[in-house]
């Protein structure tokens, strides 16, 4: 997703509007603590939050740009603005 998914301009344009937090278990200080606290057990895993912190919907495994944003775009539709990403 590093190389493909983040750097793609459409999806660069819809995070934008969105608030987005990237963390690597291996290498962010805090990276195993969360990966526990929202027991990730397959990489990548998107995990699309309500306002209060609590997951409203799990993405697993690699997406192509253009499909994580029709995904993404789909649970903040069902959900309205009330769902962060």
């Amino acid at each position: 997703m590093t190389r493909l998914v983040y750097p793609d301009k459409r999806f660069a344009e819809f995070s934008r509007k969105h608030i987005f937090v990237r963390v690597f278990q291996d290498t962010d200080p805090d990276g195993d603590r969360i990966a526990n606290k929202f027991r990730v057990e397959a990489f990548p895993t998107v995990i699309v939050l309500d306002p209060s912190g609590r997951e409203v919907r799990r993405i697993l495994g690699f997406r192509p740009a253009p499909d994580l944003i029709e995904v993404l775009e789909g649970i903040i539709n069902r959900g309205g603005s009330r769902i962060s990403i």
